[in-house]
């Protein structure tokens, strides 16, 4: 609590949370014997009634004038936030992928991928246990693979096409089946950034922006010549225009100092005798 001169305020409830929250919390607080009533018990409370007014009015009118400068702050707070979802989308990393070769990987006995598509396939062969050969013998061979969006924004991974558990009885069988799946689809692996459909567009936008390098079928890449600060100063009225400090006297010693520091020792010149 802060005391002040005749009562306590708790000011605990306040937090700023830049470009998200502005929150002000005030309690006010008195002693009960500070400060001394005795005045006010002599005024009739017809007179105590209308002076409150007068100061809950007062109050009103302080509480509204508040608005002015919270105007001010959610302005300054939007486009904090819109700095804050500039950066998420700089930072978005560039996707890790194949290059449109086939590897084998810790999830899957093959994949394809690039940075728009990925393909993988798993085989799983089940056996039984021979009591006269003591060997394992393969009894059925399980395809799982799958096609989807490969996007390096999490969560947004998108299934395109896919089998899981199929089952054969023969191995070439399945082999074949796996050989025509990447057939089916190898027109997706021949790009490194293909053009992405319309329909996984939002799979690839950050904040409502395309990630860079990447292009949408049927759309022309959208370009811009402005920068940041002649927009937030666009938005702002001014207040983000970059003014360069002029340097301190303190700077200026430091950097004579160190241009001294720095000037070749025999380069002084000697003086001209006079001439006779």
């Amino acid at each position: 609590m802060r005391k002040e001169d005749f009562y306590g305020v708790y000011d605990y409830g306040d937090a700023l949370h830049p470009g998200a929250s502005l929150k002000i919390e005030r309690s006010v607080t008195m002693d009960l014997d500070a400060p001394d009533l005795t005045p006010f018990t002599n005024t009739g409370i017809k007179e105590l009634e209308r002076l409150r007014k007068i100061s809950t009015a007062a109050e009103q009118e302080i509480f509204e004038s508040l608005n002015i400068p919270l105007a001010k702050w959610e302005r300054q707070a939007a486009l904090t936030k819109l700095l804050d979802r500039a950066i998420d989308y700089l930072k978005t990393p560039e996707i890790e992928h194949t290059g449109n070769k086939w590897v084998k990987d810790r999830y899957a006995d093959e994949k394809i991928s690039n940075r728009v598509y990925q393909m993988s396939v798993n085989v799983y062969e089940d056996s039984t246990y021979d009591r006269q050969t003591q060997q394992r013998i393969p009894t059925a061979w399980y395809v799982t693979w799958d096609v989807g969006v490969h996007t390096p924004k999490q969560g947004w991974g998108k299934a395109i096409a896919g089998q899981r558990q199929k089952r054969y009885t023969d191995k070439d069988a399945a082999l074949k089946y796996i050989e025509g799946r990447k057939k089916a689809y190898a027109h997706l692996f021949t790009e490194i950034s293909p053009p992405i459909p319309q329909e996984y567009a939002e799979h690839f936008k950050v904040n409502g922006v395309l990630l860079p390098g990447y292009t949408i079928e049927g759309q022309e890449p959208i370009t811009t010549n402005r920068t940041a600060i002649e927009v937030l100063n666009e938005l702002s009225g001014g207040a983000f225009a970059l003014q360069e400090k002029k340097p301190s006297v303190l700077g200026k010693l430091a950097a004579n100092k160190e241009d001294m520091k720095t000037a070749p020792s025999g380069g002084a010149k000697k003086k001209e005798e006079p001439a006779l």
